[in-house]
């Protein structure tokens, strides 16, 4: 993560928008911290007004704020933007023909950008895929990711469901995602990030090997881990030649069964109980991870359950190191 995105403590150089949200509160030096309390505002004011899920709709929510949604089908320049009509209202377009998970999360994250105080500055926005974003916007569109994650997966449900849950494996995961219409990875990391005091971590894989070392066949792209997760996986790390993640991208099951394995993190042998799934094949964009692995503490199991309660589960969650 650029330290452009970290706040007035990471020093360098800030994105405007980051700037001038920072600049409209005083006293807040965490951005972060700040557009997730900032959407959250924006989910109880939604739902005092009857937004109710899960799954929650984007269409609506947007609308409570006096936004219009649009499915078109001619060029955007991404998955979606957010324009302003003549009058000054803002109104958002996202592409037909693109999954409805993305389409939903899309909407949320073009109803982000309404967040920052000078986003009518700089409209259109439009949101790409990852790899199509320019360094200096990275920091920013990261930001507008986060607001997404709070809307579609709410912190007060989501929370309440991982209390339910047995185990916090892919199987859940799925659950979740069905029960939100998400997509697999926005679940993964809104897990590893709700679930704060579980020391585990979501590995995101891909099969480009851009200027890694290593053989392969998959290299870490970027990771999300819980706030009790002490292990930094940088990216270009590649995981063991009999690691589930391999067996599940080569022709394996859809979610493979968990297993204890041994990791070279830095030069140092890292152990975790591993379960990987594989994640959708996006056609435009071959950069995209192919597989997810959520890392967890060997001895995961029961003795872990503690920590699954109300009090424990995470209100400020821990960020992703991509």
């Amino acid at each position: 993560m650029s330290n452009s995105a970290r706040g007035r403590k990471g020093g360098g150089p800030k994105h405007k928008s980051i700037e001038a949200l920072l600049a409209a509160y005083p006293g807040e030096s965490d951005p972060k911290a700040l557009i997730r309390r900032l959407a959250r505002e924006k989910v109880v004011y939604a739902k005092s007004k009857q937004w109710t899920g899960p799954p929650y709709c984007p269409k609506i929510f947007s609308s409570i704020f006096g936004i219009r949604c649009k499915e078109v089908e001619h060029e955007i320049g991404g998955e979606g933007r957010l324009l302003l009509y003549p009058d000054g209202k803002p109104w958002i377009e996202y592409r037909k023909g693109r999954m409805e998970e993305r389409q939903r999360f899309t909407i949320f994250h073009e109803f982000a950008h309404t967040l920052f105080p000078d986003y009518c500055r700089f409209v259109p926005h439009n949101h790409s895929p990852d790899g199509d974003v320019a360094d200096p916007d990275k920091p920013f569109e990261h930001l507008c990711d986060l607001g997404a994650s709070e809307i579609l997966l709410p912190l007060e449900d989501f929370r309440t469901d991982l209390v339910k849950a047995e185990w916090l494996g892919f199987e859940t995961v799925h659950s979740l995602r069905e029960r939100y219409r998400a997509s697999i990875d926005a679940t993964t990391y809104r897990l590893v990030e709700v679930a704060s005091d579980l020391p585990c971590a979501a590995v995101f894989l891909t099969d480009q090997r851009q200027d890694h070392p290593g053989r392969g066949p998959l290299w870490v792209k970027n990771t999300a881990n819980s706030r009790a997760f002490k292990s930094f996986i940088r990216a270009g790390i590649t995981p063991p030649w009999d690691s589930v993640t391999i067996h599940c991208y080569r022709n394996g099951p859809e979610i493979s069964r968990p297993a204890k394995e041994t990791w070279w993190i830095n030069g140092k042998p890292r152990s975790w109980l591993v379960q990987a799934a594989k994640l959708p094949r996006i056609a435009d964009d071959p950069n995209y991870p192919k597989v997810v692995a959520l890392l967890f503490p060997s001895s995961y199991g029961k003795k872990w359950r503690p920590l699954l309660t109300q009090g424990s589960l995470s209100e400020s969650p821990s960020s992703s190191n991509d």
